[in-house]
């Protein structure tokens, strides 16, 4: 049905029609996904980010595609998408984290969210869309990360992602990164600390 849809439309319809072409591509593509279509949805998220006006629209296609690459295995592909994305969001992404600044980092997070008032935290949703999707991107480059990079890499991606949802609020992705930071650190000396 989506395939008809877009065929409906002119030539030119990524200029025409711009919006609806996203949506409807974008739509096929996940639907290709979920049919377990995956080099098809590859083809439709590349041919979508070919033709995006903005890096803004070329996200949620970023996304599903890590997603589709988490799913087929290729867990450096998707380290490398969500790594990309990052960093062209303005986050650093580096290469190696000492164990020793890790276990800082990893105490500096639970410090930061004992300190939080849970009421007021549990309120206060995350409203700027870029943190939305930094937080998106830093869950599923944390999972990736479980596969195909170091244990120290995978903890400071998860102390990021937690680090981000105490400081501007929370969100749907909240959650996972609670989630994957409790795996993080119960492998480590704090383990009591999480409790």
């Amino acid at each position: 049905y989506l395939g008809a849809a877009l065929s409906l439309l002119p030539e030119d319809h990524w200029r025409s029609h711009y919006d609806l072409s996203l949506r409807l591509s974008f739509l096929m593509a996940g639907a290709a996904k979920s049919c377990c279509q995956y080099v098809e949805a590859e083809q439709i998220l590349r041919r979508i980010s070919e033709r995006c006006r903005c890096f803004e629209d070329k996200l949620p296609s970023y996304y599903l595609l890590s997603q589709i690459f988490q799913t087929q295995g290729r867990v450096v592909d998707a380290f490398d998408t969500c790594s990309f994305v990052l960093l062209q969001l303005g986050e650093t992404i580096p290469d190696l984290v000492a164990l020793d600044a890790v276990k800082t980092m990893a105490k500096d997070t639970l410090t930061m969210y004992q300190e939080v008032d849970d009421d007021d935290w549990l309120e206060r949703k995350m409203e700027d869309e870029t943190f939305h999707t930094k937080l998106q991107f830093y869950t599923s480059i944390t999972f990736s990360s479980f596969f195909c990079k170091s244990y120290s890499l995978r903890v400071y991606f998860t102390c990021k992602a937690v680090q981000l949802s105490l400081q501007k609020g929370i969100c749907e992705h909240t959650p996972l990164s609670l989630l994957q930071f409790t795996g993080a650190v119960a492998n480590t000396d704090n383990a009591v600390l999480c409790y």
